[in-house]
This record gives structure tokens, sequence and C-alpha cells, in this order.
């Protein structure tokens, strides 16, 4: 019998039973958590497992200062400010580095971890000049910050100040600019062009109380995301040559919004001041761009503040008059009836833009449902291919416009038996009347022969903010609104919509474009003119298949940034 199983007397395997003494089954062990218990200053807080201690800080709402952490780069420990005391190792700890652990026990504001703290800005600050009233990394500059919170308010260092000749007030590369008499050596610039860009154009040279930060060989820091260095850099070492000297931080208001430069959709901020657009920032968004933004991107903000079309025209001849815009609306909309009247709604065509919002195409989409007209059409121009990093993916794009796919979405493609743009261009279809919604749907508008052709129509009407040949034929153009100055949804490359606010109002004679369509919607007995963006949203979401899901959480998208610092979410 030996090493076999015994058999019951009702002749099937061994039946479990209670162990001796008529015990239960001890339960199954608990799963295991996803978080840890860390004690900060004693008091305990659940944080997830995959961040930093720096992060895990900021969950508990404790500020821990640094220089040289930034949650998408590698962890170095260069600058020495994150120390912190941790219980049951004799030695001050960098907190960047001190891996988490359940139960771990961290103290912050032990004299040994002020004293360090102090001991270290004094250490920084030593060879670092005193650039703040000139510096514009004043307002955002983390050093600045540190100084305050955690640095002993008087110096006792009075020798010469080491200078670096020859290697400051520098440009090295088309837009980055570099003053390493600033520089604290935190890595952050090194690292992001190792590891984000790939490109890796900047490194230490020298050494010991010598070393900077530099390009290899001289060669220009000119990757398509160099503008991120300047972001990452925490101190005024990197400055963007474009903002330079442009205003003061503080004074910029933030808008959500997103770039217009091409269809990958990446979150900004728009930085303005007394209706000028200084500059885009990146918002965070792990799905999208992440903390990055592209050069062509961010030096598009200088285009918001372009404005050619001031007020409303009527052609009459060869000469256009000025006039108010319901004025220059009203004859849009007589034209429209007359053609309907005399040719039905054949005779119309209406072309939306990739630059237009989600609520504006539909609108103009309604537009043309209420006429019964199936001539409308969008189109948008193919760009170089372009890139940008996500949390885990690299997002491409290469439509010139943001919302082509938000366009076609939203109803803008010729129905069944009508005609679009291109049987206008061939010469195929003839319409007497055509509504152009964006003067800078394309590089067409601006092609003499293409905007010929559109010139063959009846009657021309555009809304434009700056001028080119489409405008110069039209026989209405209507003044409208820049990104800067309206909002509304882009739909981007992966299907994300999302949502950009207004940064400021537009001048007196200046409408947004899904003002100006619904103006013309009312004048042709649609629509109400108490509509908002929200409420065309609200109809989009109820009519346009795959819209219906999207939350007012997602459509908010990012998180607005300072310059240089990150924002730590959970586990973004």
């Amino acid at each position: 019998m030996s090493g076999k199983t015994p058999i019951t007397p009702g002749g099937g395997g061994a039946i479990p039973g209670p162990a001796a003494g008529g015990s239960p089954p001890s339960p199954p062990p608990p799963p295991p958590k996803d978080t840890y218990t860390i004690l900060f200053d004693g008091k305990p807080i659940e944080v997830p497992r995959n961040v930093n201690l720096i992060e895990a800080g900021k969950l508990a709402g404790i500020e821990i200062p640094h220089f040289c952490f930034h949650p998408r780069l590698s962890v170095v420990g260069q600058c020495r400010m994150c120390l912190v005391e941790i219980e049951g190792i004799p030695k001050i700890q960098a907190a960047c580095t001190t891996p988490l652990k359940e139960g771990l026990s961290v103290k912050t504001k032990t004299e040994r971890v002020v004293e360090s703290r102090a001991a270290n800005m004094e250490f920084l600050l030593i060879n670092h000049p005193l650039d703040c009233p000139i510096c514009d990394q004043a307002g955002e500059c983390k050093l600045q910050d540190n100084s305050f919170g955690y640095g002993d308010q008087r110096s006792r260092y009075d020798e010469r100040k080491r200078q670096y000749a020859g290697f400051d007030r520098t440009m090295i590369g088309p837009h980055v600019i570099a003053d390493m008499t600033r520089c604290i050596q935190c890595t952050r610039c090194i690292r992001f062009c190792q590891e984000i860009a790939g490109t890796g154009e900047l490194t230490f040279l020298d050494r010991g109380g010598r070393t900077l930060v530099w390009t290899h060989d001289g060669k220009p820091l000119a990757n398509d995301w160099s503008g991120c260095a300047a972001d990452v850099c925490p101190v005024g070492a990197l400055t963007v040559k474009e903002f330079r000297f442009r205003s003061r931080v503080w004074y910029l208001k933030k808008a959500r919004s997103v770039c217009p430069g091409c269809n990958i959709g990446c979150n900004i901020s728009i930085e303005n001041r007394d209706s000028i657009v200084y500059r885009f920032l990146p918002r965070l968004n792990p799905q999208v761009n992440d903390y990055w933004l592209c050069d062509y991107g961010r030096f598009l903000s200088e285009s918001l503040n372009l404005r050619d079309i001031e007020k409303a025209s009527v052609r009459d001849g060869d000469a256009a008059a000025e006039t108010h815009v319901p004025g220059a609306i009203e004859k849009i909309a007589a034209k429209i009836r007359q053609t309907v009247d005399s040719t039905g709604p054949a005779g119309l065509f209406f072309l939306g833009s990739a630059n237009l919002s989600n609520e504006e195409n539909f609108l103009l989409r309604k537009i043309a449902d209420h006429l019964s007209c199936g001539n409308r059409d969008a189109v948008v121009d193919k760009s170089r291919l372009r890139r940008m990093k996500s949390k885990t993916v690299w997002v491409e794009g290469d439509h010139a416009g943001p919302n082509f796919a938000g366009a076609k979405d939203v109803g803008l493609s010729p129905r069944p038996g009508s005609y679009g743009l291109e049987d206008v261009l061939s010469g195929k279809a003839r319409p007497g009347v055509i509504l152009v919604a964006d003067a800078a749907f394309s590089q067409i508008a601006d092609d003499p022969e293409k905007v010929a052709v559109l010139r063959r129509a009846g009657f021309l009407a555009v809304a434009a903010r700056t001028a080119n040949a489409l405008t110069r034929a039209a026989d209405v153009v209507l003044p409208a609104a820049s990104l800067a100055e309206k909002e509304g949804t882009f739909t981007n490359v992966q299907g994300r919509v999302q949502k950009f606010e207004r940064a400021f109002l537009p001048g007196s004679s200046v409408r947004p474009h899904w003002e100006l369509l619904l103006l013309l919607a009312v004048a042709l007995g649609c629509g109400d003119r108490n509509w908002t963006p929200a409420d065309l949203r609200r109809q989009i979401q109820s009519e346009v298949k795959g819209y219906a899901d999207v939350t007012e959480e997602e459509l908010k998208g990012g998180i607005l940034m300072k310059k240089g610092t990150f924002v730590s979410v959970g586990a973004i």
C-alpha cells in the first residue's frame, strides 16, 4: 500500500475533511496590493508602486525640492537637492534614487534635512550670477523657488564668481540660446536629447570646476523638439530665442488649447496678455504629447497674432467696400436663396476646413442639409511626417491641419450623386454660389490658377483672418477669429476628441467661425441664435457616430504646467 492513495469505503478518492480538532481551513491570502503605504513625516499615504519617491511626496502634499529629477527621464541623482532621512538608514538619502517599499518611513523636515538643503543651495549659488532681473526664467525658475523656500537668505561668498567666456548668451541651435554661467549641471537637457529626442546633441565638456553643457563638436541643437530642452531646464541656462525679453511670465494668462500645426493634436497652453499670444507651452497629456511639443507647432504661436481682415467687405464690381457683419451675412443668404429658387440646391457648394472645429464644420453641414444640398467637402494638405512622443509610443501625423478627421466625421463629404472640391477644380461642376468657411483651408487658396477656377462661380463668399488670393477674389469676406479667440473641439489622428478654450475675446467686428455660420444659418431659417459651441457639441454627440461617449473630462485634455516643472497625477 506504500505510496498509494487510501481508498474510502464509498470507492472514491480521499475526501479532505476538517483538520484534527475540527478547525476550519485557513482563508486564502489577500491579493497583493498595487500600492504601497508610505509614511511621510509620520503621515501614512497610499501611493502607486510605479512612482518615484518625489512624486509620492507630491501625492502626499509634500514638496521635496529637486532640480535634476523628471518623471520621463532617467534618474541620476545629480543635483543632491532632494535629500531626505529614511528610517533605518543612518546616512541622509537622495529621494529620487530611493526605491519605494511597503512601510517606508520618510522624514522631510528634520534639522539634518533642512541644513543639507540649505548647504546644497549655498553650493549651487556660489557661481550663479544675479541675473534674475534680466533673466527670462524669472518667475518660473526652480532655483529661485528653492532658494527662497529652502536656502539660507544670507550669502557668505564674496570671491569672484566663475565665468564662461564664449559660452554665455550664445545660440546653440536655431531656437535655443545657452548661458553657461547660469547652468547648475542637472543634465535634464542632455538626457532629453538622448532619451526622448534620440539625437544626443548635448553633452558635458571639460571636467571639475570648468564643466559645462554644450553641443558635440559645436554641431547645432537642431532636432525637431529642441525647444523642449529649454522647457526642461529648471534655470535660465537654456532659453528660447523667440520668447526672450518679450514678457515677464507672471503677466501671462494660460488658456488650454490644441496645437493647430498637424493632426497629432498636441495639448498646448496659449500664453497670452492683452489679446496678444506670446508663446505656446505643452500641456501634460500622457496619451498624446506627454510633456513635449515639437518646434514646428511651438512657433506657430506668433501666427495667431496676424490679422489682415478686420471688417467685413462686399465687392461691387472691381471695388470692395467695408460693411458690418450682419449686412454681409444677409447678402450671402440672399444669394443662396436666389440660387436655390433659380437652379435648385445643385447650384450651391459648401467647403469646410481641417482648421475649423468640429462644431463649425458640423454647423456648415447642417446648413447644407437644411438646403437639401449634398455638395459639400473638406480637404487637407499633406505635410512632412511629424512625430510626437506620448508616454508609451510615438504618435505620427502628416496633415497640415488639425481636424480633417473631425470634418469628415461630421459629414463634410459629397453625398452620393453630388460633387466635391475636386469636381469643381476640374471643371466637372460649376456651382453658382461657393461658400468657403475658412479662406486658409489649403495652399489651393493662394494658387492663382485654382482660385480663378473657384472665381468662375457667380458668387464667392469666404471667412478669413489673413488675406490671400482667395480673399482678394471673393465677393464677400467675413472677418473670422483666430484659434486663440474661440472655443471648440478637434479630433486628432488617434480619433481622440479634444477641447480648446478661448484665450481672449476677438475684436469688436470679428466673429468666431461658428458665430458667422450660425448667423447665416438663422438668416436661412435654421438654427437658433442662442446656440453656443457647447450646444453644438451636444448635437454632435447625439447625431454623429462615435461621439456619444466622449466625456467632459476627456475633452479637457492635458494639464497646465509651468515651464521647467512637472505635474504628478497618480501614476501618469
